[in-house]
């Protein structure tokens, strides 16, 4: 299956030129089979996602992502919200390790302006920050920030016993399918399921749309 696990429609992300609708229609023309609905520290309600499955007969999941004082998490499948502009211990404490699956948002967005070597960071360096040991995975490709920095979130992860997953982070139509997960399975139907795939970790994330 080849889902887009990152994307974000109008009006409940403010940021967004597409609508739930224009989204699907550009999904299905693109050639995916599902996408995960993640706006900004707003939640989808079950009964709304489920309205969206049946009207337009298409795999619709949905997560949210948290803006903290530690940068933006993706959160799928946790059946709590927690508010933006905390730390991410405390939302860790909130959601539980338990159950859900939360991970860091293009880790290294900060690259599309600066470049990784003006900054002189170094991946072992990285790697050894706290806020990994919080999460389940990296989004180590994102479809808005620079392949260089893409690359570096993949290195760094590969330090690290964490999932790598992968998104467009779309907010255009042009953008929708750019980066993709595409998993093993191919009987995901909901939040939960969803959650215990990107745990097994048996799924490529790769550029999908050029």
């Amino acid at each position: 299956m080849i889902i887009d696990l990152h994307v974000h429609t109008a009006p409940k992300s403010p940021c967004s030129n597409m609508s739930p609708q224009e989204l699907i229609t550009e999904a299905k023309k693109v050639g995916l089979d599902g996408v995960c609905l993640m706006e900004h520290d707003v939640l989808w309600s079950a009964d709304e996602i489920a309205f969206l499955r049946q009207k337009y007969n298409f795999l619709i999941l949905s997560g949210y992502e948290i803006s903290s004082l530690d940068g933006h998490f993706l959160a799928y499948g946790f059946s709590k919200k927690v508010e933006p502009f905390l730390e991410l211990k405390e939302i860790r404490e909130i959601l539980g390790y338990d159950s859900g699956f939360l991970a860091i948002a293009h880790p290294f967005r900060e690259f599309l302006v600066v470049g990784i070597s003006e900054i002189g960071l170094q991946a072992e360096e990285e790697a050894k920050k706290e806020i990994f040991k919080l999460v389940d995975g990296i989004e180590i490709l994102n479809g808005r920030v620079s392949k260089k920095a893409n690359n570096f979130a993949k290195k760094v992860n590969s330090l690290l016993n964490l999932k790598g997953i992968g998104g467009s982070d779309a907010h255009e139509l042009y953008e929708v399918g750019k980066i993709v997960t595409e998993f093993e399975t191919s009987s995901i139907k909901n939040e939960n399921e969803l959650v215990k795939e990107l745990r097994t970790g048996n799924y490529t994330v790769k550029y999908f749309r050029e």
